[in-house]
């Protein structure tokens, strides 16, 4: 059975800890990355889709900013697992996208579970603590409850720690 972990970290850039837990459940793994410039956002379907090393690792990569929710479920069709980093951008490009329709930013948060409750892969969120707004927060409290495991991964290199759960690897 597939299992959904939490990486908090307080660090920047790729996250060391969430690419090995990938690389311990198989060969193919796939990566959303919400960090790109919401000009360079595509239309739907139209995700840029590359194999790129993240943190060491080879990674089926896509760029999207807003609709991870169907990422990853469009990566889980192939992949063992699935790193979205991460989710405090997320919620900053949520509320970008969906100012006025709290509807549409619930409706995509509400995907992100769906694909959680599924189970259809390996899913490693990563969540800076860094300025965590209000709706990260708030997205996290939802996350976790699903979470098999909540790690802890210090910014200065010290051993992760399990907040829920055991350590994956």
């Amino acid at each position: 059975m597939s299992r959904n972990f939490i990486v908090h970290t307080a660090g920047s850039g790729p996250v060391a800890y969430a690419a090995r837990i990938a690389a311990a459940s198989g060969e193919d793994r796939g990566l959303v990355l919400t960090a790109i410039d919401f000009h360079r956002e595509k239309v739907s379907g139209g995700r840029i889709e590359e194999e790129r090393d993240y943190a060491g690792v080879s990674f089926n990569t896509f760029d999207e900013p807003v609709f991870i929710g169907s990422a990853i479920a469009q990566l889980a069709g192939h992949a063992e697992a699935v790193v979205v980093d991460g989710l405090e951008d997320w919620a900053v490009r949520l509320q970008l996208r969906f100012p006025d329709d709290p509807i549409e930013l619930d409706a995509e948060i509400s995907s992100l579970l769906s694909v959680m409750q599924a189970r259809m892969t390996d899913l490693i969120l990563i969540a800076r603590t860094n300025g965590a707004s209000e709706l990260t927060s708030r997205i996290l409290d939802r996350v976790e409850a699903l979470a098999d495991a909540v790690v802890e991964v210090p910014a200065d290199a010290a051993a992760p720690r399990a907040r829920k759960g055991t350590l994956p690897v």
